[in-house]
């Protein structure tokens, strides 16, 4: 029996007064209303971050954060800096890089060598399926002058720089100090001759994400890039993992019979501590700055041209029967709406196969949906799992050169959380870390204040109850734990984040309040 940890004169959303919590053996022990009015710290349901990536997010709390550079200028003023704070040796690491990073010219390694000559570059774009190499780190990869892996740009017989989808990008990314073992797990892979130290410092590396997400209220994670090798070293540290994380283990396409049963016997793992397995992930499309998210329609000035499926239908279809036979969730990514209607295909296949279940199958991202295909997300039990930082416009995000390769004539399409909400389809909130900056309460903030992209373009804004319940009550249902957590009842989970400030005024700033403290299974996780 633990001791108990009482809690004065917190306020509760939704309710009058104020009121003291009991926290007992990793529970909520007793509710008590001491004052029928009054100030204090707000009391929330830990945030449940639904996406994000801890290995890279605690690889990228070490490298050079791009979000605010919109000119050559600035790269130039934030490069520099960073290159000699950087290791000789060492490859310069930087990420987050908007595509209009250079202004109005795309990135290459010629704009690049202008800055850093000498010295290998490589900077991730911000939505991780892309990056751009100087010709120093082509030419350290090996790959200046080509390679087989299909994504490194070419312009007479010579590499561009820009590398897009995870293969290309490893190509230069395995030449950093973390030997580029953190994206590994989004492409299924594993990484070879670990050693000791490098073994220790890949679970400093999660330890030190983990911290920044309790320092921002996250009690509870859906981590999206499971191999064998991050398997291993969560449920190495599960004993003591100071938040909750769920691991779906990735399939990709064409991999043998062999290597999917291993990863899926793997996923069929029982939980340890705070680690719960039972899913899988899978990647559908890319995204549309790359012209790799595939959709119902040609892109715009590319006559003909929907990109295509990661999958095909066949193979995909046979997987989700398969995963879905073996009680396993599934989730993927889907940013363009063919990818949408390509994942609902495997999932209604899914159905017919084995008859309907609880199965609450996700869709990750959903930047673009056909109307066709609203109503087959409720029809199929299908949980929407996005993130209020990703439309262009919010987050720092520019909308050029993202919203015209969307094209006008999609917007209505295009990242639709009122519509998904109205039909009464779970919605539950994440990041993408780090894809996108990892705070809650800065994705509040956008769920709250997102403006149409053109005048009378449909309003997909949420209510602040309702924003607040898909960065908890829903992600605990996507994530199968609504009955122990997400909301502040006796006996849930004590995962609690306590704030100060005003959180109405999250629609008007995202400084509007801040986190205080945070309780993990009942005990003080962070204070600021």
């Amino acid at each position: 029996m633990s001791v108990p940890v009482l809690l004065h004169g917190l306020r509760l959303f939704g309710k009058v007064g104020l009121y003291d919590l009991t926290l007992e053996d990793g529970r909520i022990a007793n509710i008590l209303q001491t004052a029928k009015g009054g100030s204090g710290l707000l009391a929330l349901p830990g945030f449940c971050e639904s996406h994000a990536h801890l290995f890279p997010g605690g690889v990228a709390l070490e490298q050079l954060n791009l979000a605010a550079v919109h000119d050559p200028d600035a790269l130039t003023a934030a490069l520099l800096p960073h290159a000699l704070a950087t290791a000789p040796g060492e490859l310069v690491c930087a990420y987050a890089a908007n595509y209009d990073l250079l202004g109005g010219v795309r990135p290459d390694r010629h704009a690049l060598d202008e800055i850093l000559p000498n010295r290998p570059v490589c900077i991730a774009a911000t939505d991780f399926h892309c990056a751009w190499a100087n010709t120093a780190a082509l030419q350290w990869a090996g790959i200046l002058n080509g390679s087989p892996v299909e994504g490194v740009q070419m312009a007479d017989g010579k590499s561009t720089g820009e590398l897009r989808e995870f293969a290309a990008m490893d190509l230069v990314r395995r030449l950093a100090p973390s030997g580029g073992r953190e994206t590994l797990g989004l492409m299924a892979v594993e990484p070879e001759a670990v050693t000791p130290e490098q073994r220790a410092r890949d679970k400093a590396t999660i330890r030190r994400a983990m911290e920044e997400c309790l320092r921002h209220g996250i009690t509870s994670l859906v981590n999206m890039d499971g191999n064998l090798y991050l398997a291993d070293l969560l449920t190495e540290m599960a004993a003591d993992l100071p938040l909750r994380v769920s691991l779906p283990m990735t399939l990709v396409p064409g991999m043998t019979a062999e290597r999917r049963d291993v990863l899926l016997k793997r996923a069929m793992s029982e939980p340890v501590g705070h680690l719960t397995f039972g899913r899988v992930k899978m990647f559908m499309d890319g995204v549309f700055d790359t012209w790799t998210a595939f959709r119902t329609d040609d892109y715009p000035e590319r006559p003909g041209f929907r990109s295509a499926p990661l999958f095909a239908p066949v193979e995909f279809a046979a997987l989700c029967v398969e995963a879905d036979a073996m009680g396993l969730q599934i989730a993927v990514h889907a940013v363009g709406d063919g990818a949408v209607r390509a994942t609902l295909d495997g999932y209604e296949a899914a159905r017919t196969a084995n008859g309907a279940r609880d199965s609450r199958h996700r869709i990750e991202h959903i930047d673009m949906i056909h109307p066709a295909d609203l109503p087959r997300l409720k029809a199929l039990g299908v949980v929407a799992s996005m993130q209020p930082v990703h439309p262009p416009g919010l987050a720092g995000l520019p909308l050029e050169p993202t919203t015209s390769i969307m094209s006008p004539s999609r917007w209505g399409d295009a990242f639709p959380w009122r519509a998904i909400r109205d039909l009464g389809v779970p919605l539950a909130y994440g990041t993408d870390w780090p894809v996108s900056p990892l705070s809650p309460l800065h994705a509040l903030h956008c769920a709250l204040s997102r403006q149409p992209w053109a005048t009378g373009g449909p309003d997909q804004r949420l209510t602040l109850a309702e924003a607040l319940d898909a960065y908890s009550a829903a992600g605990a249902y996507a994530d199968f734990a609504e009955a122990a957590r997400g909301r502040i009842a006796v006996g849930m989970a004590a995962d609690l984040v306590l704030l100060s400030g005003d959180l109405a005024g999250l629609s008007d700033s995202h400084d509007a309040c801040r986190v205080e403290k945070v309780f993990s299974g009942g005990h003080l996780a962070w204070e600021s």
